[in-house]
C-alpha cells in the first residue's frame, strides 16, 4: 500500500508528489501519526505560529474512501498560534473523502503566498490559483463559489474571515452550510497566514483495497449495527447529551461556578431542538449514524449547534434561548470561530462587567 501527499511551497508557488513508504505507514499508520512525523519533518518547535516556517498540514487516515464506518475523517496539524505548542483538530464531512478521491492522502503547506490564494487539487494534480476575488467572503459564500468552479461532487475547506484576520479562535470550515469544523488550536488563523483562503478537491481515484469484497462486507455488517445501537445519536445528535450533562453537574454553568439549571436546560436540549427548529439530519461520509442537525428559524438554515457549542454559548453564559444559541452558532460558522472558545471568552467578559 502506497500513500500519496502532495508538498505545497506558497511562496514559490510550486508543488511535488511526496510517496510515502511502507516502513513510514508501519510505523505511523496515518492520520496524526504521519502527520506529526511530516509536522516535525518540515517544521521546528521554535517556529513562530504564524510564521511562514510552521507548516500546515491535512492528513488522511488509511481508511478514507474505503466506506468502512466513521472513518470519513480528517486531521489539520501545525504549531497552534492560541497555545504555541503542538496543535492537531479532527473533522468530519467529505473533504477527506474528496481529497482522497482527488488522489491524496494528505496536503503540506510550506512557506506563504505572497497575495490570497486557493488550492484546486483535481484528479491527480494540484493547482495554486489566485484567490483574491474570495478574500473577505464568509466560509458559505466560498463554498458556493468553489463548487461552482470546480463542479460536483467535490468538497471545499476554508476559512472564513477570522481566519483572514488571524484571529487565534480561527479554525477551518468544511462543507459549508454543513459545517463541519476542525475546530480547535487556531489553524484557521495558521491558514490564514499562508494566504490561503481555501482548498477545494474533486476526482475519481479509488482507494487500493487487498479485499475490497471483504471490506465491503464487513463494512455493510457494522454499518447495520451502528444502525440498530445509535438510534438515539441519529435522532438528538450530540445535543441529546445535554440533559444528562446537566443531571450530572457536567455541563459549564457561569464558568462552572453553578451545578444546577434544571429548568432552564430543558429548553436547550436535544429534544427540544428536534420539536423546535430541526428539519432533518445529515451525515460525514462513510457514517450511518447521521449525527448532524438541520435546522431552519429565522431565516437561518443549516448545521444547528452541537452539544459543546450549546453548553459554551448556551448554558456557560446563561442562555436558554434555542434560536439565540443557533444564531450564535451561524454567526461563528460564518466567520469561521470556534463555538467553544467563543463561548469561553463571552463567558468571561460577562464576569468582568
Amino acid at each position: 500500500m502506497e500513500m500519496k501527499v502532495g508538498l505545497v511551497d506558497l511562496t514559490s508557488r510550486t508543488s511535488e508528489d511526496l510517496t510515502v513508504s511502507d516502513d513510514l505507514l508501519r510505523k505511523y499508520i496515518g492520520g496524526s501519526g504521519l502527520g506529526v512525523y511530516f509536522l516535525f519533518r518540515y517544521g521546528s518547535p521554535q517556529a513562530d505560529p504564524l510564521s511562514p516556517e510552521n507548516p500546515l498540514i491535512f492528513m488522511n487516515g488509511p481508511f478514507q474512501g474505503t466506506g468502512i464506518p466513521t472513518s470519513g475523517r480528517h486531521q489539520i496539524l501545525g504549531k497552534s498560534p492560541l497555545t504555541d505548542a503542538f496543535g492537531e483538530s479532527d473533522s468530519g464531512g467529505t473533504f477527506g473523502y474528496h481529497l482522497k478521491r482527488a488522489g491524496y492522502d494528505g496536503l503540506i503547506f510550506l512557506g506563504k503566498a505572497s497575495s490570497p490564494v486557493y488550492i484546486a487539487v483535481l484528479d491527480g494534480r494540484i493547482e495554486i490559483r489566485d484567490g483574491a476575488f474570495l478574500w473577505g467572503r464568509d466560509t458559505f459564500e466560498t463554498e458556493e463559489e468553489l463548487i461552482a468552479l470546480a463542479g460536483k461532487p467535490s468538497s471545499v475547506a476554508c476559512i472564513g474571515p477570522a481566519g483572514e484576520r488571524r484571529v487565534l479562535l480561527a479554525n477551518v470550515m468544511h462543507d459549508g452550510r454543513n459545517a463541519r469544523a476542525a475546530g480547535r488550536g487556531g489553524m484557521g488563523a495558521l491558514m490564514g497566514s499562508k494566504n490561503l483562503k481555501a482548498i477545494v478537491a474533486r476526482g475519481e481515484a479509488r482507494p487500493f483495497m487487498a479485499d475490497e469484497k471483504a471490506v465491503r462486507a464487513k463494512s455493510a455488517e457494522k454499518a447495520k449495527l451502528y444502525v440498530e445501537k445509535m438510534g438515539a445519536m441519529t435522532r438528538f445528535g450530540t445535543p441529546g447529551g445535554v440533559a444528562f450533562a446537566e443531571q450530572n453537574g457536567d455541563l459549564p454553568l457561569k464558568n462552572w461556578s453553578m451545578g444546577s439549571w434544571s429548568e432552564e436546560v430543558k429548553s436547550i436540549t436535544g429534544e427540544a431542538m428536534a420539536d423546535t427548529i430541526l428539519t432533518g439530519n445529515w451525515g460525514c461520509t462513510a457514517c450511518p449514524i447521521r449525527c448532524g442537525r438541520d435546522v431552519a428559524f429565522n431565516g437561518i438554515y443549516g448545521a444547528g449547534p452541537e452539544y459543546e457549542t450549546i453548553g459554551m454559548l448556551g448554558s456557560n453564559c446563561l442562555f436558554s434561548v434555542l434560536k439565540a444559541i443557533g444564531s450564535g452558532n451561524d454567526l461563528c460558522n460564518r466567520m469561521r470561530i470556534d463555538t467553544l472558545s467563543e463561548g469561553s471568552a463571552v463567558a468571561f467578559s460577562m464576569e468582568l462587567f
